[in-house]
């Protein structure tokens, strides 16, 4: 591998002078500036980016802050695809990725301010939203540093760059997607209304219930991770007031996988529903029967995001045109929901 030795040997210069022509620096002259370029494309050098930002106090690093909850990143391949549509776009733009986890909120804030203080790492993308984050806060403290969320902000969201779905929309259709099916009972079944996505979703539940005057009597599943008995007491109790067919509307498919593995302890016939995630991931298409899912495009949402975060570091003192995107989604049908 090339060294910025070989690199100032070829250009016939000193490796100082290699450094300060690799930084545009304007005591550097052109046509040395040109001979520098020049024998880096023939050595195929790549820079230590680690050592250019310490020279310049920048960075060419984009920060990818990911929940504090490892269990749930480790367990999502949603945060996996959304990292790759980021990566797409920062490798085209020659950006580095580096990503900042915790399994405490407390580690999390730690590792990111390193990365501000050590890795002079201005512009981050966070790939979640949370009401009253602390993380948040703790990077707003920083007046240099610029960010992205993808989800809908909680606060300060005509002033937020972010990138999103309209999850009403979202939940309003696929609630008529069963209805139109000609199922009477629809149940909406959530992990935590209180998270913004499902929260959203939920309300477009409600919307299309409204429509055909079932707005009164919604039928929600609310279910708590690790706790299958208490989960399945809940789903029993929903199946017994039920007579025919059931449309469930999961808030992802990693719930609506769980709901397929209720029906089991609880002797229902998986027939018996008509079951539709959000995601469509994998785990949708592998599941038996296979999952009618939401397709929410996250690696769009994450290419989105890192061209925000890109945006906003080549004008940094421009107000950009777009500082947000809603990105489209689609329902995409498989058997789990076949009349």
């Amino acid at each position: 591998m090339a060294t910025i030795k070989d690199v100032a040997k070829r250009a016939g210069v000193s490796p100082s002078t290699a450094s300060r022509a690799m930084h545009d620096s304007p005591l550097i002259s052109e046509e040395t500036k040109d001979k520098v370029r020049q024998a880096m494309r023939e050595l195929d050098y790549s820079p230590n980016f680690a050592a250019q930002n310490l020279a310049n106090q920048t960075s060419n690093t984009i920060g990818v802050i990911l929940p504090a909850r490892e269990e749930a990143v480790g367990d999502n391949p949603f945060f996996i695809q959304i990292i790759q549509g980021l990566a797409s776009i920062c490798n085209a733009h020659d950006q580095l990725v580096s990503v900042a986890s915790g399994q405490t909120t407390e580690e999390l804030i730690k590792n990111i301010e390193t990365m501000i203080k050590r890795g002079n790492i201005t512009r981050f993308v966070f790939v979640y939203s949370q009401a009253n984050d602390p993380v948040l806060e703790c990077i707003k403290q920083h007046s240099k540093i610029h960010y992205v969320v993808i989800g809908s902000p909680y606060t300060d969201k005509e002033t937020t760059c972010y990138v999103d779905n309209d999850n009403f929309k979202a939940g309003y259709d696929a609630t008529k997607f069963l209805l139109d099916k000609g199922i009477a009972q629809v149940v909406y079944a959530h992990t935590n209304l209180a998270e913004k996505v499902q929260n959203a979703r939920y309300k477009g539940y409600l919307a299309a219930l409204a429509e055909v005057g079932l707005a009164e009597s919604p039928l929600c599943l609310s279910t708590v991770p690790a706790a299958e008995m208490q989960n399945a007491q809940a789903f029993s109790k929903i199946m017994a007031k039920s007579s025919g067919k059931v449309g469930v509307v999961a808030c992802d498919d990693i719930l609506a996988l769980e709901i397929q593995h209720l029906c089991d302890i609880c002797e229902v016939e998986r027939s018996e529903l008509a079951l539709l995630g959000f995601n469509n991931s994998l785990l949708a298409k592998t599941a038996r029967p296979a999952l009618t899912s939401v397709e929410i495009f996250p690696r769009f949402l994450g290419s989105e995001a890192a061209a925000l975060a890109i945006s906003t570091k080549e004008n940094d003192n421009l107000k950009l045109e777009t500082d947000h995107v809603v990105v489209p989604h689609k329902i995409v049908e498989r058997a789990s929901t076949k009349i």
